[in-house]
C-alpha cells in the first residue's frame, strides 16, 4: 500500500489522514489578446529603477586590495548614453543631469519592447 494511498492510515500515534490528489480546472486555450485587463490595475505597483553607469570585471584579489581613493576605471565612455534599468531589463538610456543638487536622467531613448531595440524618445521635446 502507498503512503500516498487515500485510505491509508498515520501510524504511531496519529490520527488518520485522508489523501488525494489535487484536481485543477482544465484551461480552455483562447485568444487572450480579448482579455483587455485594464493596466491601470498596475499603476499602483512599484518598480525597482537603476541607472547603469558602466561596469568593470576584476579578480576578487584586486577587488580586496581597494580602498579609500581607488579609482575603477569602467567600460564606458563619458559620452555613451547611460542605462535605465527596470527589474533587471533595460528600458530606456539617457545622459546625466543635476537638479537641485541631486542626479538625474534626461531620457534620450526609450526601449522598444516588441524588437528590444531603442529607439529616439525626441530628444529636443522638453
Amino acid at each position: 500500500m502507498s503512503d500516498l494511498d487515500s485510505n491509508s492510515e498515520v501510524t504511531q500515534g496519529q490520527s488518520a489522514a485522508n489523501v488525494h490528489p489535487v484536481e485543477f480546472p482544465n484551461v480552455v486555450a483562447g485568444d487572450w489578446s480579448g482579455a483587455a485587463v485594464s493596466l491601470q490595475r498596475f499603476y499602483d505597483v512599484n518598480v525597482a529603477i537603476t541607472v547603469e553607469l558602466g561596469r568593470v570585471t576584476l579578480p576578487i584579489g584586486e577587488l580586496l586590495k581597494l580602498g579609500d581613493g581607488a579609482v575603477l576605471e569602467l567600460e564606458r565612455a563619458i559620452s555613451d548614453p547611460v542605462d535605465v534599468v527596470a527589474q533587471g531589463v533595460r528600458v530606456a538610456r539617457g545622459e546625466v543631469v543635476v537638479v537641485d543638487d541631486r542626479y538625474a536622467v534626461r531620457i534620450t531613448e526609450i526601449e522598444d519592447v516588441e524588437s528590444g531595440a531603442v529607439g529616439n524618445a525626441g530628444a529636443g521635446d522638453e
